[in-house]
Order: structure tokens, then C-alpha cells, then sequence
């Protein structure tokens, strides 16, 4: 039997298995918060019975107006598998192994849902409080009325003045956003692992515990070279431009003949390659000197950019990427459509996309050969609204 063989017998008959947190029971009050509601839904991904407390502004978020059964299509993916509960009727659910606390600090304790309360009659109760600056500190309180946002999250901690194209004159190297709700999505992630590391730290002890995830600051924290570049640069690390002379390599999305390549060259043997790859391995060297004196001599770099970006406009996409497969160096990717992506199979086959009447939907990231990860189809009205 080949490894891959085995390997597919592993993850064969997935519906039949049990889920890693079976018998977890989870609540989430999130308002609009929807790191909090990611949060409950990678919990509820991974097996646990999730109880969620609507809101109407939540399911009033969405792209161009779209409804589906008179929601958003964020809160219609984000509610799959949950139950949902009146706000009235969480102490009557109570215990449970989770709460997730969405709305700010002090809104849940004004209720008698805060953790003091709540850890003194259930103390293996774990509490996952998600905010803009955590539930503690001058800024928490200075800022626990005013609604979060995956925007304000990005500009917040800073990311966001790191992206943007330097080398355009003002006011067009501007900052701009990371991803769609990369700040929601981190922050949510964050919760649900904090969780996960709580819920095990149970099993010895028998305690629960706060967990206190401040939305601010998660990118920043999960970001170590942003952060530290600056530090070890001595200076405020410029915004990424297409060429990231921060790592001094040709880091970056090219136009090729027939779509835009990512080349990811990181370290020097993947920046040789590269240029062996085009047919230029006599840049190599004049790169490198560019990019040593990129602060004396911009232009060097430019120009030679504008050479590079010739030479990769004169290959198609796939055939940079299969050179650098029999190289073995460096990453090259044709960057795919999303439309492009939900029609292969691949996707399909490891669960990563699933059919839903006429929608395709997101499916699990959690690949796991004895308790896999489920995602479920979203509650759809009749007739499915098709997208």
C-alpha cells in the first residue's frame, strides 16, 4: 500500500467517527461581534453543541444587501449547527463548559452574566471574553461602549500603516486593509485556541479560567516580524510596497502572459533560482547590489524592477510554477480566482468546500483521521436563493 493510499484510508468514513469535543456544551453572546461568533463556530467545527443568542444587527451585515432566509450571508454561515436561544433563557442553559462574551466589557456582568459571578456558582466555567482592548486596563475602559469592527481592529494595532505602496506620492500611499476580516477572523481563532487551552488545563485541574482576547491586538501579536522589524531596522518599518525591501528578496505579485504570478523568494539560492527560472541569472548579482543601496539609490531598484517584471510578463503563470517545481525552488503560485477554486475537486474531496442545495459554502480546515472536523449546511429557505 503507498503512503497515499494509506494515508486516504485514514480519512475515509468521516461521518461515522466522533467529534474531538463531543458533550462540550458552548453559548456565545456575540451582538455583532463576529470574531466571537467565528469563535464558537471553529468550536462547533470541531464537535462541540453550540447555543447562540441572536442579534439583528448581525444579521443585517452583509455584502450589496444580500439576504438568504432574511439574513446576511455572514451570520448565515457563522449560525450553521448553532441553536439559537433568547438572551432571557442563558441562565436557565447554565452550566455550560464555554461561555464566549462578545459584547464588551461590563455588558454581560450589568446582566449577572459576568465571570465573577458566574465562576463563584460554576467555577469550571471557562470564560472567553472578546473585545477591542480586553476586559481590563485604562483603554478597555475608555473604549467598552464604542462597537468594534474588523476595520478599526486593523487600524488600531498598526497593521494597517504597514500596507500600502510607498513609492506612490501622497495622498496615494495610503493604508490599507489586510484581507477580508483578517482582525475578526485572528481574534476569533485566538478565542477559540485560548478556549481549547483552558478546556485542557480543566481536565487537571478541575478549574475553569478568563480568557481575555483583545481584538486590537491579535494581529500584532501574532505577527512577530512586523512588530520586531522596526526594532531591529532602528526605524518605523515603511509600508510593503511591491517589492519588500524590508527583506531585501524579490517578495511579490507579478504580472505573467496570462495572469499574476506570487513569487516568494526569501532567502538568496531561491533568488538565483528565480532569475535562472526567466533566463536572466545575470540580474542576480545586479539585484543584489540594487538592493543594498536601495536607501542611497532608489532608482536602481526601480528600474531593475521594471527589467524583472519585463522578463516574467514573457512566461505564462504555469510555466513559471512548473520550472520552479523541478527546481524545487523558489514558491511560485498562479493567483487563483475564487470561482477558479470552488470548481476543483480537490477542494471538495478534503471537505474544505460543501454543497448546499445551490450554494457553495465553506467547509472545515480540521483534517482529522479519527475525530474529524464537520461543517454543516447553513438552515436554507425554500427555494435556495442561488449564488
Amino acid at each position: 500500500m503507498s503512503r497515499e493510499e494509506a494515508l486516504a484510508g485514514l480519512f475515509s468514513g468521516a461521518e461515522a467517527k466522533p467529534s474531538a469535543l463531543e458533550g462540550v456544551r458552548v453559548v456565545e453572546i456575540c451582538g455583532a461581534n463576529y470574531a466571537c461568533r467565528i469563535a464558537g463556530s471553529i468550536l462547533g467545527e470541531l464537535g462541540a453543541e453550540v447555543y447562540t443568542v441572536p442579534d439583528e444587527d448581525a444579521k443585517d451585515i452583509t455584502p450589496h444587501g444580500v439576504k438568504i432566509g432574511g439574513v446576511g450571508i455572514p451570520y448565515l454561515i457563522e449560525g450553521r449547527g448553532k441553536r439559537e436561544i433568547p438572551l432571557a433563557d442563558v441562565p436557565k442553559l447554565l452550566p455550560v463548559d464555554i461561555l464566549i462574551d462578545g459584547l464588551g466589557p461590563g455588558k454581560l456582568h450589568s446582566m449577572g452574566l459576568g465571570y465573577p459571578q458566574l465562576s463563584e456558582k460554576y467555577p469550571d466555567l471557562i470564560y472567553v471574553a472578546i473585545s477591542q482592548f480586553g476586559h481590563y486596563g485604562e483603554k478597555a475602559k475608555e473604549y467598552a461602549n464604542m462597537p468594534d469592527s474588523d476595520l478599526t481592529a486593523q487600524a488600531y494595532n498598526g497593521y494597517m500603516a504597514m500596507l500600502g505602496n510607498p513609492s506612490l506620492p501622497e495622498p496615494y500611499s495610503y493604508p490599507i486593509r489586510a484581507g477580508v476580516w483578517l482582525g475578526w477572523a485572528f481574534a476569533g481563532a485566538a478565542a477559540a485556541l485560548g478556549a481549547l487551552a483552558a478546556y485542557w488545563a480543566r481536565l487537571r485541574t478541575g478549574r475553569g479560567q478568563f480568557v481575555d482576547v483583545a481584538i486590537n491586538e491579535v494581529l500584532s501579536v501574532v505577527h512577530p516580524y512586523q512588530v520586531g522589524a522596526p526594532f531591529v531596522l532602528g526605524k518605523s518599518r515603511q509600508r510593503s510596497p511591491t517589492i519588500d525591501a524590508n527583506l531585501l528578496v524579490t517578495y511579490t505579485t507579478a504580472r505573467a502572459k496570462d495572469g499574476f504570478v506570487a513569487l516568494a523568494t526569501v532567502i538568496w539560492p531561491e533568488v538565483e533560482a528565480f532569475f535562472e527560472i526567466i533566463g536572466r541569472p545575470d540580474l542576480a548579482n545586479r539585484w543584489r547590489e540594487a538592493l543594498e543601496a536601495w536607501e542611497r539609490e532608489p532608482q536602481r531598484l526601480r528600474e531593475l524592477e521594471a527589467e524583472v517584471f519585463a522578463e516574467v510578463a514573457k512566461y505564462s503563470g504555469e510555466d513559471l510554477v512548473k520550472a520552479s517545481r523541478e527546481k524545487g525552488r523558489p514558491p511560485i503560485a498562479v493567483v487563483k480566482t475564487l470561482e477558479y477554486v470552488a470548481a476543483q475537486e480537490h477542494w471538495r474531496i478534503r471537505r474544505a468546500i460543501i454543497q448546499c442545495g445551490d450554494l457553495l459554502v465553506p467547509g472545515t480546515p480540521f483534517m482529522m483521521s479519527e475525530t474529524p472536523g464537520r461543517a454543516r449546511c447553513p438552515q436554507l429557505p425554500e427555494p435556495t436563493a442561488r449564488a
